[in-house]
């Protein structure tokens, strides 16, 4: 509530935190998870609190522990598996991944069953706009050359996780963050680790963002392990997510999503350079796809 400062607050290794909602009005923005604002109590006027800029931002996953680990859901495999992979990314000292300062088990007491539950939960830096909303924002003052350096600094963001076998296959604008002056990639929920065998993936599972998904990863939904006379490429890797990235990229120069096989008229932007690059991103056939987002990057 907002209108009751006092009755949010939570603790946090020995710091009080007030918190409201990301979006505030109630509203939450996050799908398996809670996202609050948090603001430090020290730097707080209570008398005249005003939510604005929070120090943090707090990510809880909604479901319960399962203290049994022979039950643990995949909802909650997934939210240790960011975690981990957010902690090695801080441990690079990656630019242009999102970054998280505490993680581990909170309490939350249920008033209906007069009892406290255990959450995951981790925090991280606070980001002004996601990209969505900075292009619905912004977009009468965004200059190409404004637009090829975002669109750099987030295939930079694709190959740092790569660099550790990381694939992110969720990546949309809503999952790219504005934090001060730099652009960086986050919400690692659907991340795979190319190293580690055992996947968490059902069979047939639609795996990444609806309007923003790779080829491969409908086929998985659609084809794998059904025993049809064809077989297809279900297997969604970096090249998967150059695809998804494209996508991005195309919108951040013209507004909209690109839809079937892309042509030059369909890009309305007055340069011959860089709609090839897009092009290539997007073919269907990871065989006509650039290998690796390093290509990507020395293009731009």
């Amino acid at each position: 509530d907002e209108s009751k400062p006092l009755d949010n607050i939570i603790s946090i290794d020995n710091t009080d935190y007030y918190f409201t909602y990301l979006n505030g009005n109630g509203k939450n923005k996050g799908g398996n998870s809670i996202i609050l604002k948090l603001y430090e109590s020290q730097n707080i006027d209570i008398e005249d609190i005003e939510y604005e800029d929070p120090d943090l931002i707090l990510k809880i996953l909604r479901f319960k522990k399962n203290n049994n680990a022979l039950l643990i859901g995949k909802s909650e495999k997934r939210f240790l598996k960011e975690i981990e992979a957010l902690k090695v990314c801080n441990d690079s000292n990656f630019q242009n991944v999102i970054k998280i300062y505490h993680n581990g088990v909170c309490k939350i007491f249920d008033a209906y069953k007069e009892m406290y539950f255990e959450y995951y939960f981790y925090t991280m830096e606070y980001a002004e706009y996601d990209l969505k909303e900075f292009i619905e924002h912004y977009h009468s003052d965004f200059t190409i050359e404004a637009k090829v350096s975002l669109c750099i600094s987030l295939a930079k963001g694709v190959r740092e996780l790569y660099s550790k076998g990381y694939y992110h296959r969720d990546i949309k604008p809503d999952n790219i963050f504005m934090v001060g002056d730099m652009w960086k990639i986050g919400d690692l929920g659907l991340l795979a680790d190319r190293k580690d065998k055992s996947s968490i993936d059902y069979s047939g599972e639609f795996i990444g963002p609806r309007g923003w998904i790779s080829p491969e990863a409908m086929n998985k939904y659609l084809c794998e392990d059904k025993g049809f006379k064809f077989s297809y490429d279900c297997e969604i890797d970096h090249q998967s997510d150059i695809f998804q990235l494209g996508k991005v990229f195309w919108y951040i120069f013209q507004h909209n999503a690109p839809v079937g096989t892309v042509k030059m008229n369909d890009f309305r932007i007055n340069n011959g350079m860089i709609f090839p690059i897009l092009k290539t991103m997007l073919n269907h056939s990871k065989i006509k796809r650039y290998r690796k987002i390093s290509q990507v990057i020395d293009l731009l």
